[in-house]
């Protein structure tokens, strides 16, 4: 009985210690997000903007990283405090999607690609 339970939980820990991602602990790549999350669909490629969605460069003037990280979470809740990005919202017939399941380094990681576009 002893050994079924000692190799019971050897196997658990065999399977929790395989199951682990090895580069959970490297931090998020925001290039990469952009093109798996599909922000190209509405913002294109290099960020321009499409019919879509508006241009995503020089938004340094406007943002922080943590105001992006927090706007990708839940867009219409900063857009409704906003009469710039309400306007801005009007142009588009999509509005902007949330990302809640994106975790705070993801969209802190999304939020510096962002903000490195010219």
């Amino acid at each position: 009985m002893r050994r079924t339970s000692i190799l019971a939980a050897c196997a658990v820990l065999l399977v929790a210690a395989c199951s682990e991602d090895p580069q959970s602990s490297a931090p998020p790549d925001g290039a990469a997000l952009y093109r798996e999350q599909n922000c190209i669909q509405c913002h294109a490629a290099d960020g321009s903007g499409t019919n879509l969605g508006p241009t995503l460069h020089g938004k340094k003037g406007f943002w922080t990283r943590e105001k992006i990280a927090a706007y990708i979470a839940k867009p219409s809740a900063t857009i409704e405090r906003d009469e710039r990005l309400l306007q801005q919202a009007a142009k588009y017939s999509l509005p902007m999607v949330d990302y809640p399941y994106l975790t705070l380094a993801q969209r802190l990681a999304l939020a510096d690609f962002v903000l490195a576009m010219p």
